[in-house]
């Protein structure tokens, strides 16, 4: 006679695999609680209790590549991206800006400042009785004195005005505009002539009628911007 198999009750068995399932879930929560709590670092805090960083080493961490069809794209801010690059130009434009180095002027002719620049106060004219301004300096020296170029440039303009004489425009390379004038009408140079730092302009004379009463001299004047500004305030003190 064989004997039967002894078997549990059906609710027994239900009881059994109910904990069995839930022994499995808590092992399972509690392995990846491990795995996450093995990749946080503690990091330094003036409380007592640690932060926790999250320091990802897996390849869920690797942005997407953009590149690539088919798989999550990582969003890039447009106008960030626009600005990084005005950012980038810039300091290239600068770093590629050429140096430019202003050029030294010297003293047209040697003398005394007889009438100095009035920077737009009005000053009685010696010659004309009248109160006016003087845009100009006016440089001592006797008549038929070589006029040098105060820098290098480029004759402008060459005029015969007839309050001023024979007047000498030209444009030098470091942006001021001068004026020589009262002038001998025999010149050295001519309209668009490029000249250099001390080359002889021509020679004083007594054609400027504005200042006829006053002693031999240079009438000077220079422009920056389109204004008016004292030549002896451009004139390299250590030039010769």
């Amino acid at each position: 006679m064989k004997k039967s198999r002894r078997s549990f009750p059906v609710g027994k068995g239900m009881a059994i695999a109910v904990v069995l399932g839930v022994a499995a879930v808590s092992i399972a929560s509690l392995t990846a609680y491990h795995q996450t709590m093995s990749r946080l670092t503690p990091t330094e805090s003036d409380s007592t209790s640690d932060v926790w960083v999250f320091d990802p080493d897996d390849e869920s961490s690797v942005p997407a590549n953009n590149n690539e069809d088919g798989v999550p794209k990582d969003s890039v801010s447009v106008e960030s991206a626009e600005v990084a690059d005005a950012d980038i130009t810039a300091e290239a434009e600068e770093a590629n800006k050429p140096v430019v180095i202003e050029a030294r002027n010297i003293m047209p002719v040697n003398g005394e400042v007889s009438h100095p620049f009035s920077n737009g106060e009005l000053v009685k004219s010696e010659t004309l009785g009248v109160w006016k301004t003087h845009d100009g300096c006016d440089i001592l020296c006797p008549l038929g004195t070589d006029v040098k170029s105060m820098s290098s440039g480029v004759i402008k303009e060459i005029s015969e005005d007839p309050l001023w004489g024979v007047c000498v425009i030209a444009e030098q390379e470091n942006g001021l505009e001068v004026h020589y004038c009262g002038l001998a009408k025999e010149l050295e140079v001519k309209t668009g002539q490029s000249v250099q730092e001390g080359q002889v302009i021509g020679k004083t004379s007594d054609t400027c009628q504005a200042e006829i009463l006053q002693e031999p001299h240079l009438h000077l004047a220079v422009k920056r911007g389109g204004e008016w500004i004292d030549p002896m305030s451009v004139i390299d003190a250590a030039a010769e």
